[in-house]
């Protein structure tokens, strides 16, 4: 038997052996568990905090653009009065020494020609009441020419609203708003016009300025300001997303509520916006995430190393006096658990911190829009909801008078404000800064009528609280649009309080009404969203309908048009996806996709086709360029005809007579389409001499039933005649029609009595 002291000593050493190994156990889980929830826990903040600034980014552009367009409306209508007041001192002066009108006219121009603000992209233009341009230094072509009938890119005709505006306003002039394209480019714009009525000479002054000048401000500013925090911005207006390496294979509906890409040792947050066509997002780096978790750790595992070392001197301890050392070490595992406790409940502490960091608005110190969402989120399936944009209408004019610093006072004292007065009203609302000068207003349990009921309460409470900056004292305008529908709180809302602001009233609920308005958007989405898939699945293709001669009823040539076949099968309608295509500016890769399938037929089938062409294709360089190309490569220079709609045809003559003589060299023929539903200007055909014109179908459909249309019609045939050129008739629909426009002397017919759009053309 082994004696008691070695017995002893025995136990002892497995004991110590023990010891040291779940001590370095200890060491080692411990370690490594820490520094992975450090690890986790810097991450997941980093992506929170990179979606908050992101979401301020886009607050801070969407609050800079209202104050930057305000401010340069107001320096258009001020370019605007100094031109007038220019244009009637030259006039009096003139008159006083009995100048001619022509001289006046040109001493006038002269001296308005050269004038430019909002760094040149600003503008003074001169029309006489009737539509004659007098001046225009952006569009010299223009001058001379009559735009009574010229209408814009949505159909706005814009000289008629400068008339509206300028004869008929109480104050003689006012602002106009349309689009056209940026001078230089096929890059279509809002543009915004001051005008005013010259009475003098029966003219209309104005000058204008296009909103992209204002988002470009914006985004400098944005960039400026943000750029320190990682934040950027890729404008879609100038750039392909397919550009961008770290977005390659991402689709933009799928960037509209924000994603999260890594990429190259760097985490981005990106989002789209399409109301600019911008991508906004931040990042953080690798390094900088290395840096985060070394801190942390360094700070974390100082102690925990500290404490783990004193349980090893206690082991050593515990060689000396084993009795002493289990008690010892027993107490100090005790202190290190609860001390990992304590760093547990610490790091969960800043993780709460830092989310309410990110859900609390920077100025008024409210929950945020973020914060709006994740309530929404979390309150929907449990409660009936009702929620209020509550907006101050007059804030621009406040911000402008006071500045930003002011501004964002009034914006502090009305949160505070609106959230006293809700909750005195009902303790179980929330109130939110979602962006700019609009709050929102979050109601639980409540019914229709009793929600509303709270908001008009709120906002008479509002409307006669005194807010004061310096020794002004002033009171609030304030406007509210309320939802119903918690899955689209913030856009139906908006709409709401747009429609109270164009109502003249305090308060409008999302209705019926503005249902409509909403699917049409929702529509056009949608048939954007179509559109982009058949580009990349090659679903458009060319339908062919022949264009007959009368005299021996033969098909002479094919009109290729457009159709996109959605994936289960069927059509889009034309009607719908052209002008969304226009609108997203992805219509001329719609137009290449088209064309080049109808070259290459023609050249198959050995056929004449027709092609259409938008005013936006013929006016861009690259574009023409490439049509030139593809004709000469296919060899059907001499087979094809251009059609070009009659209202974006004139409204570029320069464009038009450009593309026109370069064709004609290569034998290419020029029709121009829909003639007679616009401006139907005959000097331009005389100026442009087309091949073809192609007389409006809501003219021929009714040349049977009216004996006005037939005169009309035998117009412009008559006078096609005098200049050779050849009449085509569209919507030729039955016998009927096709009898009479024979009659009339018309060379061609088109429609689905001679034949209807197929896929095929036949041999």
């Amino acid at each position: 038997m082994l004696s008691s002291t070695r017995l002893y000593t025995v136990i002892l050493g497995i004991f110590i052996i023990c010891v040291l190994l779940f001590t370095g156990f200890n060491y080692y889980f411990f370690e490594k568990e820490i520094q992975s929830a450090i690890y986790t826990t810097t991450v997941a903040e980093s992506k929170k905090k990179l979606s908050s600034t992101v979401d301020s980014a886009v607050d801070m552009a969407k609050f800079e653009q209202e104050i930057f367009v305000h401010m340069a409306k107001k320096e258009v209508k001020n370019e605007v009065e100094n031109a007038w007041a220019v244009a009637n001192s030259i006039y009096l002066f003139c008159k006083s020494r009995g100048c001619s009108r022509k001289d006046m006219v040109s001493l006038i121009k002269r001296a308005l020609s050269k004038v430019q603000f909002l760094d040149g992209k600003g503008y003074v233009f001169i029309d006489s009441v009737k539509g004659n341009v007098i001046l225009n230094p952006i569009y010299p072509q223009f001058e001379g020419k009559n735009v009574w009938n010229w209408r814009d890119l949505k159909g706005t005709y814009v000289h008629r609203k400068f008339e509206e505006v300028a004869l008929y306003s109480p104050s003689g002039g006012g602002y106009v708003s349309y689009y056209w394209y940026l001078p230089g480019t096929k890059h279509a714009d809002l543009n915004i016009s001051f005008v005013k009525y010259f009475k003098p000479l029966n003219w209309i002054i104005g000058a204008n300025f296009p909103l992209s000048y204002v988002e470009e401000r914006v985004k400098k500013h944005v960039l400026k300001t943000l750029t320190p925090f990682n934040v950027f911005i890729i404008d879609l207006n100038q750039h392909r997303i397919s550009q961008f390496n770290f977005l390659k294979g991402v689709n933009l509906n799928g960037l509209r509520n924000g994603i999260l890409i890594e990429y190259q040792n760097k985490i981005y947050y990106v989002k789209y916006f399409p109301e600019w066509n911008w991508i906004v997002g931040s990042y953080v780096t690798g390094n900088d995430l290395l840096q985060a978790v070394y801190y942390l750790k360094s700070q974390f595992l100082t102690k925990v190393n500290t404490a783990l070392g004193v349980s090893s001197i206690f082991v050593a301890l515990i060689v000396v006096a084993a009795s002493l050392g289990l008690y010892r070490t027993n107490r100090e595992l005790v202190e290190t658990v609860s001390f990992l406790r304590k760093r547990e409940r610490e790091l969960r502490s800043l993780s709460r911190r830092l989310k309410l960091t990110a859900f609390k608005d920077d100025i008024t110190g409210l929950p945020n829009r973020k914060k709006f969402l994740d309530d929404v989120n979390t309150l929907r399936t449990s409660r009936n909801l009702h929620f209020a944009l509550v907006n101050i209408r007059n804030f621009r004019d406040i911000n402008e008078l006071f500045g930003y610093e002011e501004g964002n006072a009034i914006l502090r004292e009305f949160g505070r404000e609106l959230r006293r007065v809700v909750k005195r009203k009902d303790s179980y609302c929330t109130v939110y800064r979602v962006r700019g000068d609009k709050f929102g207003v979050l109601g639980c349990d409540f019914n229709d009528a009793g929600f509303i009921d709270l908001i008009q309460r709120i906002i008479r409470n509002l409307e006669v609280k005194d807010f004061t900056v310096g020794d002004i004292s002033f009171r609030l305008d304030v406007v509210a649009g309320i939802s119903k529908n918690p899955d689209e709180f913030l856009i139906e809302s908006e709409i709401a309080e747009e429609e109270a602001k164009n109502r003249g009233v305090d308060l409008y609920v999302f209705d019926e009404e503005l249902k409509e308005k909403f699917k049409n958007l929702e529509k056009n989405v949608r048939i954007a969203t179509e559109i982009k898939k058949a580009l990349e699945e090659d679903r458009v293709i060319p339908y062919f309908q022949p264009i007959v001669e009368l005299s021996t009823l033969k098909p002479v040539k094919y009109e290729s048009l457009i159709r996109i076949v959605k994936s289960d099968g069927t059509l889009l309608n034309p009607g719908d996806f052209l002008p969304v295509a226009k609108k997203i500016s992805i219509y001329r890769r719609l137009s290449r996709a088209v064309l080049e399938k109808a070259f290459r037929i023609a050249a198959e089938k050995g056929v004449n086709i027709s092609v259409n062409l938008s005013a936006e294709d013929i006016a861009g360089s690259s574009m023409v360029d490439w049509i030139v190309a593809a004709i000469k490569h296919y060899e059907i220079t001499e087979r094809v005809c251009f059609e070009v709609v009659e209202t974006e045809a004139f409204s570029d003559i320069k464009s038009l007579e450009s593309f026109y003589f370069k064709i004609k060299e290569l034998g290419s023929s020029l029709a121009i389409d829909d003639f007679g539903s616009g401006y139907s200007n005959y000097e331009y055909l005389a100026t442009v001499k087309p091949d073809f014109i192609k007389i409006d179908g809501s003219l021929i459909t009714k040349v049977v039933t009216s004996r006005e249309i037939e005169k009309l019609v035998s117009h412009i045939v008559q006078f096609a005649k005098d200049l050779e050129i050849k009449t085509v008739a569209e919507f030729v629909s039955s016998e009927e029609i096709l009898n009479k426009v024979k009659e009339i002397g018309v060379d061609y017919g088109q429609g689905f009595y001679l034949g209807k759009p197929s896929p095929e053309i036949p041999d």
